[in-house]
């Protein structure tokens, strides 16, 4: 039989510790950031900076990934729906203090996508598409199941590439 109890205040804390770090790493990795696992750890848990060559843009980028974390925390926490508000706030947060002039805005240009063969909406039909999109989320939030609703909403998201 397996019991299942709360783990304890120390065991939360580590854990949060752990996957802020791991989540922060492997999410800057993929867009090309180059601070190691141990870089990353020492930047948001002792607040230190690495030398060797690594740049503002790398630290900025670690630690406003981590704020992000720590805001997506708050909203589920407060219950507060996904909107265009949200999203807006939340690539705010990733992008401050790096490109501070696109932060919180969807694109104002076209774009193509490396390596697929989906080509995004045109920039000027962005807006729509995110309506739509919020549109389908909020029609859909209580009858998909949440990791069917997650994975469609992130599917039609990247479509769209808003941001």
């Amino acid at each position: 039989m397996i019991v299942k109890r709360p783990f304890n205040e120390a065991a939360v804390k580590n854990l949060k510790q752990y996957f802020d770090v791991d989540l922060t790493y492997n999410s800057n990795a993929i867009e090309g950031n180059t601070l190691t696992i141990t870089e990353t750890k020492v930047i948001l848990e002792d607040g230190i900076t690495i030398g060797k060559g690594k740049s503002l843009k790398e630290h900025l980028e670690v630690i406003n990934h981590k704020e992000a974390i720590d805001y997506v925390e708050d909203i589920v926490n407060r219950n507060i729906d996904i909107d265009q508000n949200v999203i807006k706030d939340l690539h705010y947060i990733i992008l401050k203090s790096i490109n501070n002039e696109n932060a919180g805005r969807y694109r104002s240009v076209n774009v193509l996508i490396s390596g697929s063969n989906n080509r995004p909406p045109e920039h000027f039909l962005v807006p729509q598409e995110m309506d739509d999109l919020i549109r389908w989320y909020d029609e859909n939030k209580n009858k998909l199941h949440p990791i069917a609703l997650a994975a469609e909403f992130h599917h039609k998201f990247t479509f769209i590439h808003p941001l």
